[in-house]
């Protein structure tokens, strides 16, 4: 082992002793009534299951439930799932059969989501009855509660439109940064058992020997002064957008030669933002003084409330067409959810019931549909809660920016997982 390998591992045991209490996660069986839907099988325990330390208080409970309790399940178009559950079976066919499917106790094993990802592979996006018949088929419904009951919170995000140049000039002023060298991401659940999929981000310290966080945006802006054109991946001609593409983690931008390009997700400095509301107050001022016309005045007004984020993400040119998520797959507007990964493990088949608008112009409607766990991000923590991706055009835009509600959820979970893997 490495001197930084070892540094990283004294860390992270320490960290690990400080952890705050730990959450626990219950399954309850259905209610005698319930009669529609096979008994659950002996494996399945009905005692406390081991922590889930995400939020540091919030509990996570699964009830089964007959797939006529979930409100409006019959009324999908679930054919439009299938693209996005295939996409993830495309990510738990890398795994052996004996790897375990996300970090909480009842993903299960890779080989107990097999027969599903199979049985996929014959159905297609417009074959709506053929899907929803293949989910009840192979998965178990189980209704989600947290501390707070059964309600919880439910987003959207899209991604950021910009536009911009390779290089500075003109009215591409404003830094969209390629990630660090020094940059180290180190996965938890590579050194301490409970690491529940969290990374910690930070940089290797060669005097001390360890793992030291990484600057905040002004540390290391003042670091690369000299060598930042150097550090910059693109130049952008909105400073507002310089810093919504990094809360919504990604972008399509639009360069000054006409080309299109994705930008992707690839690091963060592991900061929390000093202060809530930056999207809103940066939208805010967007709306009132109009994209394209910065004066020198509206900057600095703008770089005040960018200041007020210690964090800070890093991109890369992506050359998939298309939004990716953390789970390395291509996300589905309208079908991909963003989850807390602690918890929910990737690739789980979600119902979700809240209210959106149906278009950019629409008034929020009740809104009922089947998603994919296919991403993650810094501001979904907790049990009950969700971040819908919309997509990446105008109207995608105009529709994520508005979800923000009430909203519940119904975990899907395959029929061959014996139980929560305790």
């Amino acid at each position: 082992m490495n001197r930084i390998a070892l540094g990283m591992l004294l860390l992270l045991a320490s960290c690990a002793r400080r952890q705050a209490a730990p959450t626990i996660v219950t399954v309850a069986a259905p209610s005698p009534q319930q009669d529609d839907i096979e008994p659950l099988p002996d494996a399945l325990p009905t005692t406390p299951g081991p922590a889930l330390d995400t939020t540091g208080s919030d509990t996570l409970s699964l009830k089964r439930v007959a797939y006529s309790k979930l409100p409006g399940w019959r009324k999908d178009k679930h054919g439009e799932a299938i693209v996005a559950f295939a996409a993830s079976c495309e990510k738990l066919s890398e795994l052996e059969n004996s790897e375990p499917v996300g970090t909480g106790p009842y993903g299960g094993q890779a080989s107990h989501w097999r027969k599903a990802c199979a049985a996929v592979q014959n159905i297609t996006e417009t074959q709506h009855a053929k899907a929803r018949a293949f989910f009840e088929s192979h998965f178990h419904a189980y209704a989600a509660e947290g501390n707070a009951g059964a309600e919880g919170r439910i987003t959207g995000y899209y991604v950021q439109p910009l536009r911009a140049s390779r290089k500075r000039g003109g009215r591409y002023q404003f830094p969209l940064y390629k990630r660090p060298e020094d940059l180290v991401a180190v996965k938890l659940d590579d050194f301490v058992e409970d690491g529940r999929s969290r990374r910690v981000w930070g940089r290797y310290d060669s005097k001390s020997g360890r793992l030291v966080p990484y600057p905040t945006r002004r540390e290391y802006e003042q670091e690369i002064q000299g060598r930042r054109d150097a550090a910059v991946l693109l130049w952008l001609d909105s400073p507002a957008d310089a810093v919504l593409v990094e809360i919504e983690g990604s972008g399509r931008a639009t360069l000054d030669d006409g080309s299109v390009v994705m930008v992707a997700f690839d690091g963060k400095n592991g900061r929390k933002s000093q202060k809530r509301g930056v999207a809103r107050a940066l939208r805010t001022f967007e709306t009132k003084h109009g994209k394209r016309r910065w004066s020198k005045d509206d900057i600095v007004r703008v770089g005040k409330i960018a200041k007020q984020k210690d964090s800070m993400v890093f991109f890369e040119i992506e050359h998939r067409d298309g939004a990716i998520g953390s789970q390395n797959v291509v996300l589905t507007p309208g079908r991909s959810l963003a989850v807390d990964r602690a918890i929910v493990p990737l690739s789980t088949p979600i119902w979700v019931d809240t209210t959106a608008p149906n278009s950019a112009k629409s008034q929020h409607a009740t809104w009922r549909r089947l998603l994919i766990a296919q991403d993650t991000g810094g501001a979904i923590l907790g049990t009950i809660r969700g971040d819908i991706y919309w997509g990446d055009d105008d109207e995608a835009v105009a529709i994520g920016r508005r979800v923000n509600g009430a909203g519940r959820m119904w975990l899907l979970l395959p029929k061959t997982l014996p139980g929560p893997v305790m």
